[in-house]
């Protein structure tokens, strides 16, 4: 006989079902005999059932996917099909997993508090949307001049990860969830509107980004103004920006290359902002057998969507030359003298941190000299003080 359980949006029953627990037993909510209490931060506890079980799962994400970003793309084209059909062919159990990208349960800015009340049961949570709460885990964004290498990236945020607990911790205890994986974009560079050699070229041009990496185009001499990027196609065609940094899949996806036919390789870096999540009253009412695919799916996500952005990066390029549009890298000696104008961000941002109670300078250093020791040379030595 095979149960039936919707996983997603249990947290009243599973909350009535403790109370019930502890007024028959006698210890009056001590630990059950075997149990680690240290396991409440997040670590799987298992519900080994014998019997199969019919799963439904929502899973969501504030872009849309088969488009421009590829983690969405991804999880569409790969995650979904591969955890559904293992776990329907591995397991006695069945799972149904119900696809909610583009924000149609949760807008970008709202994944994280989706996924952490039950609304999602996985989330594909953006750090820069949640610049305040998640101030730390923004780090990349305030480390300009990282390495382009989208697996460079990742690997060195997987680093942060693994040796700074704070980093999945906060996430457990403070909004109620698991992270299952990480995930990057491709490198940010600069479209215009017009033809660029030099630095000083673009003095007294309008140049905008999304907020979080505005920083990065000061002091260059160019009028910087946050804007997102559904606006930016209309905002270059009408004159009202000049330019716009963004990763090459979605300036190609989101046409702003028809409009701004200058793609400038300026090197910012790829970002590795986000992360897929799982509610963590969720997984803890999961099987065991279909945590474990789960995690293994999780593990060959996050080792291959930085392969995954590469491959989109190169085609975007491809429909880019394709429409007309001009590709230039800019030299090593302007990219240091960009680096060397701007302000020490990442020990500006490291020390905040750390005043916030944060470990600022261990996940900044780590995350700059796992670049390094990847083989990336920054034109700028960003130092962390203590």
């Amino acid at each position: 006989m095979r149960s039936s359980r919707r996983v997603g949006k249990t947290v009243a029953l599973i909350a009535v079902t403790a109370l019930l627990a502890v007024a028959c037993g006698d210890g009056g909510g001590e630990p059950a005999a075997g149990a680690d209490p240290e396991d409440a931060g997040g670590e799987a506890q298992p519900a080994d059932d014998v019997e199969g079980e019919d799963i439904s799962l929502t899973l969501g994400s504030g872009h849309p996917a088969g488009g421009a970003i590829t983690y969405t793309n991804y999880l569409e084209s790969w995650f979904v099909p591969e955890l559904t059909r293992r776990v329907n062919e591995e397991t006695p159990h069945t799972l149904e997993i119900t696809e909610a990208y583009g924000g149609s349960i949760a807008p970008l800015a709202e994944v994280l508090g989706a996924t952490s009340s039950g609304l999602l049961d996985i989330g594909a949570i953006i750090y820069p949307f949640e610049p305040s709460t998640l101030f730390l885990h923004n780090l990349e964004m305030k480390t300009p001049f990282s390495s382009p290498d989208p697996v460079v990236a990742i690997q060195a945020m997987r680093q942060v990860f693994d040796e700074v607990p704070y980093m999945a911790d906060m996430l457990a205890e403070e909004h109620n969830q698991k992270v299952l994986s990480l995930w990057t974009t491709g490198s940010y560079h600069l479209v215009t509107t017009f033809e660029w050699d030099s630095i000083d070229d673009l003095a007294g041009h309008t140049l905008t980004a999304a907020g979080p990496n505005l920083p990065w185009i000061t002091n260059v001499g160019v009028n910087p103004v946050q804007g997102n990027l559904n606006e930016w196609y209309t905002s270059l065609q009408t004159g009202v920006v000049d330019g716009a940094v963004m990763f090459p899949e979605a300036t190609a996806g989101f046409l702003l290359h028809e409009v701004a036919q200058y793609y400038t390789e300026v090197g910012f870096g790829a970002s590795p902002q986000g992360a897929i999540t799982i509610n963590l009253d969720v997984w803890n009412s999961l099987p065991s057998d279909v945590q474990e695919i789960i995690l293994e799916l999780s593990e060959e996500y996050e080792a291959t969507v930085a392969h995954e952005v590469v491959r989109e990066g190169e085609e975007a390029y491809e429909t880019m030359r394709a429409d007309g549009a001009t590709i230039r890298s800019l030299s090593d000696e302007e990219r240091a003298e960009w680096a060397n104008l701007l302000p020490n961000l990442p020990n500006e941002a490291a020390q905040e941190a750390n005043e916030m109670g944060l470990p600022g300078t261990e996940a900044f250093r780590i995350y700059i000299e796992a670049q390094k020791e990847l083989g990336y040379e920054f034109p700028r030595e960003w130092t962390i003080d203590d």
